[in-house]
């Protein structure tokens, strides 16, 4: 197993269940921003429901918010890594006409009632196969980093 002398830079937001809605919401302990600030206050998974998914991803973690084209704002595949409930996506924005991609790791409780997102702002591997073999290199030291 490849080991670190220094994790990536990257921020962890933690999420709590709200039962009633059905979306994980920030939890009162983060700051309200980041500098980078993709990840919105609330998330939702969702199963896949199009065929064109590509890599395996059978759940979604999707924005409440949409954009004026009816996108979610933030979007991103839930691909299962080799750590039970962790799993690997990324997110893209557009950066003066260029598409730039930041890797997402994510865990979910055993319960399903906190999100643990690790956003890797701007950091992310040339294709889905790659980001897999970090994102299982990485989650233990993410663990043990807490």
């Amino acid at each position: 197993m490849r080991t670190f002398n220094t994790l990536p830079q990257h921020k962890t937001i933690v999420y709590d269940l709200n039962q009633q809605l059905g979306y994980y919401t920030k939890s009162a302990t983060q700051p309200d921003r980041y500098p980078f600030m993709r990840l919105p206050f609330e998330l939702k998974i969702a199963p896949t429901q199009s065929d064109n998914i590509k890599f395996n991803a059978k759940e979604l973690l999707h924005s409440k918010e949409k954009n004026r084209n009816g996108n979610y704002k933030f979007v991103t595949g839930l691909q299962p890594l080799h750590y039970q409930n962790w799993y690997v996506g990324n997110d893209y924005e557009m950066l003066n006409g260029n598409k730039v991609t930041s890797m997402v790791i994510t865990y979910i409780t055993h319960d399903r009632t906190n999100l643990v997102v690790y956003y890797f702002a701007r950091f992310d591997k040339p294709n889905a196969e790659q980001r897999k073999v970090f994102a299982n290199q990485i989650v233990p030291h993410l663990i043990k980093n807490g």
